[in-house]
């Protein structure tokens, strides 16, 4: 071999040598809030979006609540839509990959949107315990 291959030789294991190293270093993971991370589970089930406006005004309430869907966002709504003290109810769901939905009540003045809103859930509620009480008393007859 002539003085320039070797030369050629030379290098390439050097930069083979260096390559090793930087390759046997390991590697740092960046360190991620679970914050910022849009797949870990938010905390919070629900929240509301602007509490100093609902503050001034409780009749009014726009509330995100997170890992939820039409079920619960249509269910609420129909609860709502039925009662006296309710003038306007409606849900959003933002984008079909984001697990949450916005959802708006407007209640007559004087009567507080949140304390109407949590009346519809637990309505919800019920009639969600009374489906599935007689779903298993069907289906524990099925099987006999």
């Amino acid at each position: 071999m002539g003085k320039k291959n070797e030369k050629i030789v030379e290098e390439a294991e050097k930069v083979e040598a260096e390559t090793m190293e930087v390759d046997e270093q390991p590697q740092e993971t960046p360190q991620v809030d679970d914050e910022e991370d849009l797949n870990v589970p938010s905390k919070k089930k629900m929240e509301i979006l602007d509490p100093k406006s609902f503050e001034q005004d409780p009749s009014n309430l726009t509330l995100i609540m997170y890992e939820e869907d039409h079920t619960i966002g249509n269910s609420i709504k129909h609860i709502l839509s039925r009662m006296d003290e309710v003038e306007f109810c409606g849900y959003n769901v933002p984008h079909p990959l984001e697990d949450k939905i916005l959802f708006r009540v407007q209640t007559k003045d004087g009567i507080n949107a949140l304390e109407v809103l949590a009346k519809a859930f637990e309505s919800v509620e019920q009639i969600f315990s009374t489906i599935r009480g007689k779903f298993e008393e069907s289906y524990e007859q099925s099987q006999s």
